[in-house]
């Protein structure tokens, strides 16, 4: 289980304005002569050695990232990971592991039709829109290998939703039955195929004609993930058999 993906992998500076942050106060830039705040130069190649994540609303966070020269060199300092191609989506950042007598409404627990499954470790992985989501340890490797396959191939894998704790799903099926705007089909809390860490929201709409939708159609059942929900294009799960099944029928999808 890869809960740090970004070790020994190499990343681009993206950005002309890719700013040195202070490693004890990362709002704040470092300056050279005249106050004028140190980069790093647009296009450069890094390792990055280590990651800091700051809260920044509900379960959005900032990220910032340590940037060394490649190869484990020299330290270069702490920029935002919104510096780097591809935003640092995706990217493995630390696990959760369940606190000893947790409850069977918390953060780890996991549910299927209704029955309580146990404490499970989740990994925490940078989502889109700033957001930090969390994978089921057991399907945590699957989902890296799939999302590297398709950075090799110019596309991205972004997560919108992954496994969620009995409150998350409760507010969604709150949210659903009352028809409040932004709220998508969600089934009631300990039903979810999101509460057992199989169940993956991408970030592929609306479908037919999404370039990283079009990819997933042809190679996401090579890693074990399948289509299960006619109507949610973006709804994926780790099913390692019917994927298999689906691809030997040239499908993509349980359906």
């Amino acid at each position: 289980m890869n809960d740090r993906s970004y070790l020994g992998r190499t990343f681009v500076i993206a950005d002309p304005d890719a700013r040195l942050r202070k490693a004890d106060d990362l709002q704040a830039f470092v300056t050279g002569a005249g106050g004028t705040p140190k980069t790093i130069a647009n296009g450069k190649s890094i390792s990055v050695a280590d990651v800091k994540l700051v809260p920044a609303g509900a379960k959005s966070v900032s990220i910032f990232v340590l940037a060394t020269e490649l190869g484990g060199g020299a330290q270069i300092g702490w920029t935002s990971a919104g510096n780097l191609a591809g935003k640092f989506l995706t990217e493995t950042v630390g696990t959760i592991v369940p606190p000893p007598n947790a409850s069977r409404f918390g953060p780890n627990a996991a549910w299927e039709r209704g029955q309580f499954l146990g404490q499970i470790k989740l990994v925490k992985v940078v989502g889109t829109n700033g957001e930090l989501e969390f994978v089921a340890e057991a399907t945590c490797d699957r989902l890296l290998a799939m999302a590297a396959a398709a950075r090799d191939d110019g596309r991205k894998i972004g997560v919108n939703s992954a496994f969620r704790s009995w409150p998350e799903q409760d507010h969604l099926r709150n949210g659903f039955e009352r028809r409040l705007p932004g709220f998508n089909a969600a089934n009631r809390p300990g039903h979810s195929n999101h509460q057992n860490g199989i169940a993956f929201d991408l970030d592929v709409k609306p479908g037919d004609g999404n370039l990283d939708y079009e990819w997933l159609k042809k190679n996401a059942t090579k890693f074990g993930f399948v289509r299960t929900v006619p109507t949610e294009a973006w709804h994926w799960e780790f099913r390692p058999q019917a994927a298999a099944t689906a691809r030997t029928r040239g499908k993509f999808s349980t359906f």
